[in-house]
């Protein structure tokens, strides 16, 4: 026999059964008593738990230690201490209660998650599996409100633009109406919470830590926090409408002022904007749009000033249903190519001045005029519409900014770009 047999025979009889039950109890608690009490109801009981403990048993009860009767079994000839001896006879490990309990508890958060993101089609979504896992340890949900806070998340979820840039966009207040409370993605709120993580893993980006990321990272998901305070700068727009709200925006053109268009403008602006084939230059840098201004040059500019807010991409994509030319030109970095590839994908953008022999030529000017270029730093992009981009720039391993090569891109304000 082995010795697990051996243990089974001599420790596994009935008079020893309240014993072991009583000590796999106590084991298993969030945290084990000293002793626990263990009655006695027979002679017989009394005398196989004594012989085993090492004292004699009177009475109808005792209290046995734990760790007393854990120094017994490994006293005994099988060596075994009393966790061992007791995954033998009941064949089964020993389980702590709370950390079973806590198990369960995760699972049942999980599958809440799992079906209400099945009810919305976002169960097979990369970043749901990662997200589902991140509230059961670190959401800090109560069991009670998850049910309510599940469905909110993916009724909300459902309607961020989690993969692609929005095609249109909705106020935060709206956004909360939709799932039960104006105020329910206030900062702070637990719904406000697990969804901006969830919007987070969903575009690889780090959990925002403060207004100005949690503000980036709603409008990439295609939310405004409000009407008023995201803008787009524009210089020299040629709009053709008669209205006030045209001749407003001319009227700042003619006296040399650029505009700032709010979500609210975009609302009050008549649907037609420019004639068709209007070419608009668009950059990345205010600086370019600045010099423009500066220099008088008439042609329409439109400034992203890095990633395009949601006002901008609105405004950019009124421009093209009024027929509009989109030409952008960014930053010769990794971030000002993914802006470029965005802006040539969603808005049928053409690259101005974008390609390997720009960017050589814009080298060759920096070393010609020892001007110290920065180190381009970041993960490689793809740049479709010219491949030998991407390689180049890897070789070169510089960055070089608008305002590196604002005297070119002037000169073609000035002659006009082709539609």
């Amino acid at each position: 026999m082995s010795v697990e047999d051996d243990v089974r025979a001599a420790w596994g009889v009935e008079p020893l059964r309240g014993l072991w039950e009583k000590a796999r109890e106590a084991l298993e608690v969030a945290s084990p008593p000293a002793t626990f009490r263990l009655e006695l109801p027979d002679a017989e009981t009394q005398r196989a738990v004594g012989e085993l403990y090492g004292r004699p048993m009177w009475g109808q009860g005792t209290r046995i230690s734990l760790s007393k009767l854990d120094e017994a079994t490994r006293r005994s000839r099988f060596a075994l201490g009393l966790a061992e001896a007791l995954e033998i006879l009941h064949e089964q490990p020993l389980t702590r209660r709370e950390a079973a309990e806590r198990d369960e508890r995760r699972e049942r958060t999980a599958e809440t998650l799992r079906a209400a993101l099945a009810e919305r089609g976002l169960a097979t979504a990369a970043w749901a599996e990662p997200w589902t896992q991140w509230l059961r340890q670190y959401g800090r949900v109560g069991d009670d409100e998850l049910p309510a806070v599940a469905r909110s998340a993916a009724k909300a979820l459902g309607a961020l633009a989690l993969a692609e840039p929005p095609e249109a966009w909705t106020s935060r207040s709206e956004l909360a109406a939709s799932v039960g409370g104006a105020h329910a993605f206030d900062n702070g709120t637990a719904l406000s919470r697990v969804v901006l993580k969830a919007a987070a893993l969903a575009h690889g980006v780090e959990t925002p830590g403060n207004e100005r990321e949690r503000r980036a990272l709603w409008e990439r998901c295609g939310v405004t926090l409000d009407a008023v305070s995201a803008t787009v700068l524009c210089w020299a727009l040629p709009l053709v409408g008669s209205d006030d709200w045209s001749q407003g925006v001319r009227q700042r053109t003619a006296q040399g002022l650029p505009t700032h268009l709010t979500h609210l403008d975009l609302r009050a602006a008549p649907a037609r904007l420019v004639a068709p084939g209007t070419a608009i230059a668009v950059c990345e840098n205010p600086r370019v749009l600045e010099s423009a201004v500066e220099d008088g040059i008439a042609h329409p500019v439109v400034c992203v000033s890095g990633r395009p807010s949601t006002v901008t991409r609105a405004l950019l994509r009124r421009l093209v249903d009024c027929g509009a030319v989109l030409h952008y030109h960014g930053d010769f970095d990794w971030p000002g190519v993914s802006i470029t590839s965005s802006l040539l994908a969603h808005h049928g953008a053409r690259p101005w001045r974008m390609s390997a022999a720009d960017y050589r030529e814009a080298l060759d000017q920096a070393a010609a005029n020892r001007t110290d270029l920065p180190n381009l730093v970041g993960v490689p992009l793809e740049t479709p519409w010219d491949p030998r981009l991407s390689e180049l720039m890897s070789t070169a391993a510089r960055a070089i900014e608008e305002e590196a090569v604002l005297p070119t891109l002037l000169a073609d304000l000035r002659r006009g770009l082709s539609t």
